[in-house]
Order: C-alpha cells, then sequence, then structure tokens
C-alpha cells in the first residue's frame, strides 16, 4: 500500500474545515443518504468526503459560501469508492463463475424444463441459476461484479425467452 504524507493543517486551513463543516455537513450527509440509501453508509461517506476535503484543502479555490460544489463533488467520489469491490479478486472475469454450486448432469434430465436454460444466454441463464437459490438481485450483483440494473435487465431479458419458450412449447 502506498504511504500517504500526512501534513498536519495549520490554524487557518482547520478554522477553514471548521467553518466549512458547520455549514455543509447537514446538507453532505443527506446528498450521501440519497446516493447510498442507506444510514450508515451515507455517514460513512460523509465522513470520508471530510477527511478526502481536509487533505486537499489547499486546492479549494472557492469561497466558504461557495464551496458546496467542490465538497459534492468529493462525496461523488466517496461514495463511488465506497461501492467499489476492495480487491482485484472480488471482481469475476466472466459470467461463468456464477454458475450453479452442484454441477449440471451431462445426461439429458426427465424434465423438459431444465431444458429451457439452453434457450437463455450465458449471462441470462447465469442470473436465473442464482435467482433460482433465492438470492436476491442484490446479491446476485455482489457476487457477478454487476450492477442491480444490469442483473435486472438480464433477469428480465431471461424472463421474456422464458415466456416465449412457454408459448411455443
Amino acid at each position: 500500500m502506498d504511504r500517504i504524507d500526512v501534513q498536519p493543517l495549520t490554524a487557518a486551513s482547520a478554522d477553514r474545515l471548521d467553518r466549512l463543516f458547520r455549514l455543509y455537513n447537514t446538507r453532505l450527509l443527506g446528498f450521501a443518504a440519497t446516493r447510498t440509501r442507506d444510514a450508515a453508509a451515507a455517514e460513512d461517506v460523509t465522513s470520508e468526503t471530510w477527511l478526502r476535503a481536509a487533505l486537499a484543502l489547499g486546492q479549494l479555490k472557492a469561497d466558504d459560501a461557495h464551496a458546496y460544489g467542490w465538497l459534492r463533488s468529493i462525496a461523488v467520489r466517496a461514495a463511488i469508492d465506497y461501492y467499489r469491490p476492495r480487491r482485484a479478486n472480488e471482481r469475476p472475469e466472466d459470467w461463468t463463475d456464477a454458475m450453479a454450486s452442484r454441477a449440471l448432469p451431462t445426461a439429458p434430465p426427465a424434465d423438459t424444463d431444465a431444458l429451457v436454460y439452453e434457450g437463455l444466454t450465458e449471462c441470462q441463464a447465469a442470473v436465473w441459476r442464482l435467482k433460482a437459490q433465492g438470492l436476491s438481485d442484490r446479491r446476485i450483483a455482489r457476487r457477478l461484479g454487476r450492477s442491480e440494473t444490469a442483473v435486472w435487465k438480464r433477469k428480465h431479458a431471461g424472463a421474456r425467452r422464458l415466456r416465449a419458450y412457454a408459448l411455443a412449447g
């Protein structure tokens, strides 16, 4: 891990940071709450925002009354970093690692419903296999390293294909 050299705040910088905190902390916390939709995560993001603001306070050129935009941009980056996977091994390289925990049989199953997955794309089948295990969209997204929106889209595209298969069959 890289070592970050932290300079102690001067008295003037500490006073300015205190003023900014008093002016904008409630507003930043509200903004973070709308971004994260979780009170604890919003507090974490807001805390990280103030830490980053303290480190970059020398870069702030605006006066205190106009500093919210600068603080908000720091909060956006802090929120993105909060949800970014921490390690490279948390990001799957492809969708194949989302297969069911047990291997599928090589012989055709007795019932034809299991053959439905053959009509889905690999991504859609992975989502539907995890959905069949009872996982929520959020947990599937975390497991696959995708957004909830991507999982939702693949789930619904797969549902359209499954409906078409059921109507044709």
